[in-house]
């Protein structure tokens, strides 16, 4: 394209002799100025290709963390909603008058999968966020829908943390104290029992004082009312899907361009 233009700028410079040396002059400043362009042009455009290629790389490392925190969260939804209701049934079954076996035993038995005293914490995979904040190329998606989105969802995930800690740590103190007061070493022994038929007619009192002792009401009330928590994990996965999907969609885009 430069030979091209070379060609024109002699013609033009030669049809008047006067000028012939000033045109030539011109032509090439002119000659050099577009190889600049045109060279500058290429290479911008080959930096963006490969920082977009780059950024690719970064989304879809953030792309498969979210989806490994899909099946992690959908594990711990089910488990604080099954354990929820664990409390509240709990909480039903120690005002009886009369506790049963039956009753007893439907708690220790839900207790396996389901106790407010088994401690659960979401851990969010953040290597891929963390990795394109580091980067730099978070630059690149200033002002989209797609940053506000990670932020968004990211935020969530440290309310859900905070939550989950304050939660914990509150049960966690009143375990203590049923271990202290030796209601938990208890209760495991009336579990392990032979013959539950006796004890259960003839020790009602003491039965009903270790269900409703302080330490064990007082953790399942705090675990009944904590109704924030499903919200939260609900709100991350509807955001994390939108976030996959969005996520696929810039890539996809960005490749037709």
């Amino acid at each position: 394209m430069i030979g091209f233009f070379r060609k024109i700028r002699k013609q033009l410079a030669g049809d008047n002799k006067p000028l012939k040396y000033a045109r030539y002059a011109i032509g090439e400043i002119v000659l050099v100025m577009i190889g600049i362009l045109l060279a500058l042009q290429v290479n911008n455009w080959n930096i963006n290709k490969q920082e977009t290629k780059e950024l690719h790389s970064y989304l879809n490392s953030i792309k498969n963390n979210l989806k490994s925190d899909l099946i992690s969260i959908e594990e711990i939804k089910l488990f604080r909603e099954s354990s929820i209701a664990y409390s509240k049934n709990y909480l039903k079954i120690v005002k009886k008058d009369n506790i049963t076996i039956e009753d007893y035993n439907t708690l220790e038995n839900l207790k396996l999968r389901s106790s407010v005293f088994i401690d659960t914490y979401f851990k969010s995979k953040k290597s891929g966020f963390e990795a394109l904040k580091n980067s730099g190329f978070i630059r690149r998606l200033n002002g989209t829908d797609l940053e506000a989105e990670l932020n968004e969802y990211y935020y969530l995930i440290e309310k859900i943390s905070d939550q989950e800690t304050s939660l914990n740590n509150t049960i966690e103190a009143l375990e203590n104290v049923a271990y202290q007061e030796n209601v938990r070493q208890r209760m495991i022994d009336i579990s392990w029992m032979k013959n539950k038929d006796a004890f259960f007619s003839s020790h009602q009192k003491e039965i009903r004082d270790l269900l409703n002792h302080p330490s064990m009401t007082g953790a399942n009330r705090r675990n009944a009312v904590e109704t924030r928590l499903p919200k939260y994990y609900q709100a991350a996965l509807t955001i994390a899907n939108s976030l996959i999907s969005e996520i696929d969609t810039i890539i996809q885009n960005q490749k037709s361009n």
